[in-house]
């Protein structure tokens, strides 16, 4: 079944943020190589990130984490640790989500 990539997100899915089609800077798709459930990511001109799950058959699920801009490492290792101990999301995920590396995260882990 295939999963087409420009549709993952549409102006209902947007305008739940106060925004549109036009607003997108990028999209891309990543996989959680455990479950076979892949995510559609877009990110917005304001900085911030919606991420939807796909399951391995192509089903579609809302919005499931929408992850504000960050502009500093502090920023960013706060969100890491929120979606590591309040999402229960591997560090694999996370790194996916987040465009790092998995060892980066696995840093700002280790580092309580």
């Amino acid at each position: 079944m295939g999963f087409d990539l420009l549709s993952a997100f549409n102006a209902k899915d947007l305008k739940k943020f106060s925004s549109t089609l036009s607003d997108i800077v990028s999209l891309s798709i990543g996989k959680n190589a455990k479950t076979g459930e892949r995510f559609a990511k877009v990110v917005l001109d304001n900085g911030t990130t919606l991420i939807k799950s796909i399951t391995a058959s192509g089903v579609e699920k809302e919005v499931k984490y929408v992850i504000p801009a960050f502009t500093s490492a502090m920023e960013r290792n706060k969100i890491i640790k929120d979606l590591s101990k309040n999402q229960g999301l591997t560090q694999d995920m996370i790194a996916s989500m987040l465009d790092i590396s998995q060892s980066t995260v696995s840093n700002v882990l280790r580092k309580k």
